[in-house]
């Protein structure tokens, strides 16, 4: 199979998962929330917050770094799989004891602590998971990923309905999330031992030292980035009314529900990239501008549109009650862009295995969300956090660039942004003139997108050879490719 066929394949099977998991753990939250009260389903949620959190310490950068060095070298394997997994064990067991000296040391009830164990325990189990995870990613084996999570979205939607219907309480509910994380562990053991060989756990610890030394990077920048991603809510819920923070926070989910598109690009793409680095630097440039181009393509039309109809959608989704929430998502939905193309930047930065100088670019950005956000959210309120969000994602994206930059992998940005900006104005222009009903504009958007692309023609040859090994050979000789 091609790198073009593959990469497709591992993306359509990933997204395909992800739109699965999404529906039905919109429909398990819908029902657990109505069948367990604000008090009980507060609790459930504070339990995979604080879980959740937690998690962070479980990883520190090892799944990626795993991925990326078995992907190079399959003889691998078995060293990465044995160490990782008893690093791995040990960062999960000393998780689970902070989380319950955590809760225990908190003023909590016990209805909550049993509540917080059960599922923090799911989250341990699943971060363990992550160890077969990062194979079935080295072996571009995405399949095995796409069934686990579906497997668990199938076994939190029956569970919750199976404790709705018997009229279980809260404690039986978070039960179920650690059975459908048994059941991926399950899953996830018997298709990499089939696949890949029985784990056997290693203590080399002169390995050990290598890996953490190596992965370090990656955690702290995950941690960084991710606080920096947060802190404008923090800072609202300081700074402002619980009204401001839910008109933010409606737009804010709104683009941040967007972000599985670069997360499942990246994720398929990560170890062609570290293979690129090893066997053709050549080929790696040209798949990362490749990468850039099409989310650019893909995210700016998204962006414009959202603006233009941002009404229509706030009303469609929300309602009246929400019409300060508009003006906020016509700014905020500005950061995904940035959000597409540092995915990618990342992806690619790790690859070539500059991953320690990520550390000052998401340490600054940190600061800037901070600051930026203390300043603005007291003299603009939402806004001025949407402000800061798009600020701080263009400021990633232009550091990670100039990272990339500096090892010989240049961008020609004016290719790669203009001509997708332009037809997206023109888009923009066409469905506001017109002002029809939404998903009517949707469609016309779309249609007038994609002319404009090809009259101003966006795609070279080289994207149609890539359209051309991905389509049968019949169609070809139809459209004369």
């Amino acid at each position: 199979m091609s790198t073009v066929r593959t990469l497709v394949k591992n993306t359509s099977v990933l997204f395909i998962s992800q739109l699965i998991s999404y529906v039905l753990a919109f429909f398990y939250t819908l029902y657990s929330a109505r069948y367990l009260g604000t008090t009980n389903f507060g609790i459930i949620s504070f339990a995979t917050a604080i879980s959740g959190l937690f998690a962070i310490f479980t990883d520190l950068g090892l799944s990626t770094l795993t991925i990326r060095e078995v992907a190079r070298d399959k003889n691998r394997t078995a060293k990465y799989l044995g160490n990782h997994g008893s690093i791995k064990l040990i960062l999960s067991l000393i998780t689970m004891g902070a989380l319950i000296i955590f809760v225990n040391i908190g003023t909590f009830d016990s209805i909550t602590k049993y509540v917080v164990y059960l599922i923090g325990s799911s989250v341990i189990i699943n971060a363990f998971c992550g160890i077969f995870t990062s194979l079935f990613r080295a072996y571009e084996q995405m399949e095995y990923q796409s069934i686990s999570e579906i497997i668990n979205a199938s076994i939190m939607f029956i569970g919750v309905l199976v404790c709705v219907f018997t009229r279980q309480n809260v404690i039986v509910m978070a039960l179920v999330y650690v059975i459908a994380s048994l059941a991926v562990l399950l899953y996830s053991f018997l298709m990499c031992t089939r696949n890949y060989g029985l784990i056997h756990f290693q203590f080399d610890f002169k390995f050990w030292k290598y890996l953490i030394s190596n992965a370090y990077p990656l955690a702290i920048t995950s941690i960084f980035a991710l606080i920096s991603f947060k802190m404008n809510t923090i800072l609202l819920n300081m700074l402002t009314t619980s009204a401001v923070v839910g008109e933010y926070t409606a737009a804010f989910n709104l683009m941040q529900a967007l972000i599985f598109i670069p997360t499942v690009f990246s994720t398929a793409v990560l170890p062609i990239f570290a293979k690129f680095y090893v066997d053709s630097k050549d080929m790696l440039s040209y798949s990362y501008q490749k990468s850039l181009k099409y989310l650019t393509l893909l995210s700016m039309p998204i962006s414009m549109g959202t603006m233009v109809l941002a009404n229509k959608i706030i009303m469609f989704m929300y309602g009246s009650a929400y019409v300060n929430t508009v003006p906020i998502l016509e700014l905020i939905i500005w950061a995904l862009p940035a959000i597409f193309l540092s995915y990618i930047l990342g992806t690619s930065i790790a690859s070539i295995n500059k991953q320690h100088e990520t550390i000052k670019a998401t340490f600054f950005c940190l600061l800037f969300s901070t600051i930026g956000n203390y300043i603005l959210i007291n003299l603009f309120s939402g806004i001025g956090a949407a402000m800061i969000t798009v600020l701080n994602e263009v400021s990633m994206v232009l550091f990670y660039l100039y990272i990339m930059h500096k090892y010989g992998y240049k961008v020609p940005m004016k290719d790669i942004l203009i001509k997708p900006f332009i037809a997206s104005v023109v888009m923009g222009a066409v469905v506001y003139y017109l002002n029809l009903e939404l998903f009517t504009s949707v469609i016309v958007g779309v249609v007038v997108y994609f002319i404009c692309i090809l009259a101003i023609k966006t795609f070279d040859k080289d994207d149609i050879e890539i359209l051309k090994q991905l389509l049968p050979e019949k169609i070809n000789r139809i459209l004369k490719l």
